[in-house]
């Protein structure tokens, strides 16, 4: 059986240490390609239909939206994926308000996780994973979870030795 590390990750403005960066490459991305590096596991890209606006204020008026109405946007047509295939499953976002973004929730529906071993990781600007885990562990009932690796976005790219423990 194969290892899948399926991720959310925002390219635009973010905050890192209270301030609004630019990021080319969103964190969690950068969290997710280390991850694939060390298992030779499948990336796959959650991606939403309408994309999350660049700019952080407006981004955060959105994932604020979806998270009081818990609504589960649309991912992109034509990513669908044969969960059948793997065993453990990465699954990789950043901390908005709390918990993983409604895309992530909308990944989570698509599929059936029963069996399948779950290792979250999250990145976000405080190094934590608020009440993700236990909103997911909520939802997939039957999957087994692993503890799960936070990291601050600042320290994603100094983070190697860390990431490599995590996946053991």
């Amino acid at each position: 059986m194969k290892t899948l590390i399926a991720y959310f990750s925002h390219v635009g403005e973010n905050l890192q240490n209270n301030e609004i960066v630019e990021l080319k490459k969103g964190n969690t991305e950068v969290v997710a390609e280390k991850i694939a590096a060390l298992t030779g596991g499948d990336l796959y890209r959650i991606e939403e239909e309408e994309p999350y606006p660049f700019r952080y204020d407006d981004c955060l008026r959105r994932s604020r939206r979806e998270d009081e109405n818990n609504e589960h946007p649309p991912l992109k047509a034509g990513m669908k994926l044969n969960m059948d295939e793997y065993e453990t499953i990465y699954i990789g976002f950043p901390i908005w308000y709390r918990t993983y973004p409604r895309i992530v929730a909308s990944f989570l529906d698509t599929y059936d996780f029963s069996g399948k071993t779950i290792r979250p990781f999250c990145t976000n600007d405080e190094g934590t994973f608020g009440i993700s885990l236990l909103e997911m562990q909520s939802i997939l009932k039957g999957a087994t979870f692993t503890d799960g690796l936070a990291i601050r976005g600042v320290n994603v790219n100094n983070s190697d030795e860390l990431i490599k423990e995590y996946v053991g």
